[in-house]
């Protein structure tokens, strides 16, 4: 049962009461209670509506609220389409912002889909970027530190150099003197090594000095090997075979250095002398001065210095020593020189006596006699008043036989 059919149901029967009641309250109004009642039911009093009019007036209270049944079924019926549209209404509107709030969250979803691809595509694009960054100065470190070691590498050349510089300067400082050897030194060392059994050759580096202190002779070959105390045979041939005062022995002290003859190898040589020890004897006071003697196939040069306990080793000097090629070739063309020399000596002995007369020298010489007499002076050692072909080959500075063959005796280099 609807709520409209219950609300109508309660207004008539509302309205039935109230009419009753208005019936047996009025005073105007008697009630036959005789069975038999006339239609009309009641009677009334004197001017008083009858039964039929309270009927009619029921009716018509009926009709109202009928008509306010059926004007409240319209209402409610119409209330109940209003709500049903608005219903209706609400429901489309809640769907279509459902659907509103579903696209817009679809929206934002998208935007925070392209912004999280943005943010992880900045930051991949942030690491490579931050990868080259570190790449580039990964490498400009390297390259820093390349400089930097190159600096160094050159840095140290210098000072290697400034120091080489400076031994040189040291050595000029201490007027390291070199000249060609007089006889008295030659004299002198000859009879050194004589005392020691040292030996001889083309190739000599010999040391002296005048007390019982302890100088070491140092040879570094070409091939940057040393030669001295302890090492005193090399791998290119060189011997130490004298090493003097060890002990305080002698106050004439030598030590020698040699390679057999024709076997040095071509090169460069450095000569050094190291102050080693300086021993308790009585006449052994520093600075002590030294010589050295260097033999270059066959040409004697001589270096003084002098050192004292405490200071560095002393580069003296340095020469160099031709190849066997070089010292090959050398002696063909001094063996030809030699040759042309002696052909000229005998052209020039006219009269066989194998000696030349100031005549004859300027005869094969082309000078004058003037000259020639000065050269055949110069020339004739034994002043017999004629000269030699030994005395002329002298004389013009070519070397004898035994020395073409030190150029090239021996062994081929190492």
């Amino acid at each position: 049962m609807g709520v409209e059919t219950i609300v109508t149901s309660i207004a008539l029967v509302g309205g039935f009461v109230v009419g009753l009641w208005y019936i047996f309250t009025r005073k105007d109004v008697s009630i036959s209670a005789r069975q038999g009642m006339n239609p009309e039911g009641l009677r009334y009093g004197s001017g008083a509506p009858g039964f039929g009019s309270a009927k009619k007036e029921i009716d018509r209270k009926l009709a109202l609220v009928e008509n306010r049944r059926r004007r409240q079924e319209a209402i409610s019926s119409r209330m109940a389409v209003e709500n049903a549209e608005r219903l209706a209404r609400e429901q489309l509107q809640h769907s279509r912002a459902q659907q509103e709030a579903e696209r817009q969250q679809m929206l934002e979803d998208a935007r925070i889909a392209a912004q999280e691809e943005a943010r992880l595509a900045a930051e991949a694009a942030q690491k490579v970027r931050d990868q080259q960054d570190e790449a580039r100065r990964r490498d400009e470190e390297e390259a820093r530190l390349a400089i930097e070691r190159e600096n160094q590498r050159q840095a140290d050349f210098l000072a290697a150099e400034e120091t080489r510089l400076a031994e040189i300067a040291a050595a000029q400082q201490q007027q390291v003197a070199s000249s060609s050897s007089n006889s008295k030194v030659i004299k002198e060392l000859q009879a050194r090594l004589a005392r020691e059994g040292a030996k001889s050759s083309d190739v000599q580096v010999s040391l002296m000095w005048n007390n019982y202190n302890d100088l070491d002779l140092h040879i570094v070959c070409p091939s940057g090997e040393r030669i001295h105390g302890g090492n005193k045979i090399s791998a290119c041939g060189g011997e130490l075979d004298v090493d003097a005062n060890v002990r305080a022995e002698t106050r004439k002290p030598v030590e020698n250095v040699f390679w057999p003859e024709g076997t040095a190898p071509g090169g460069q040589y450095h000569v050094y002398v190291h102050y080693y020890k300086k021993h308790k004897k009585r006449r052994s006071k520093d600075p002590t001065k030294f010589q050295i003697m260097v033999n270059n196939g066959g040409e004697m040069t001589e270096h003084t210095a002098e050192l004292s306990k405490g200071d560095p080793i002393m580069q003296v000097c340095s020469f160099d020593v031709s190849s066997k090629a070089e010292r090959e070739q050398l002696k063909r063309e001094l063996e030809t020189e030699l040759d042309a020399l002696k052909n000229r000596f005998i052209d020039a002995d006219v009269d066989g006596s194998a000696q030349l007369s100031v005549e004859e020298l300027a005869e094969a010489t082309g000078m004058s006699l003037e000259e020639a007499e000065i050269i055949h002076k110069k020339a004739d050692k034994d002043g017999d008043g004629t000269i030699s072909l030994d005395e002329y080959l002298a004389a013009s500075e070519v070397p004898s036989a035994p020395d073409l063959e030190s150029l090239s005796t021996g062994e081929s280099e190492d």
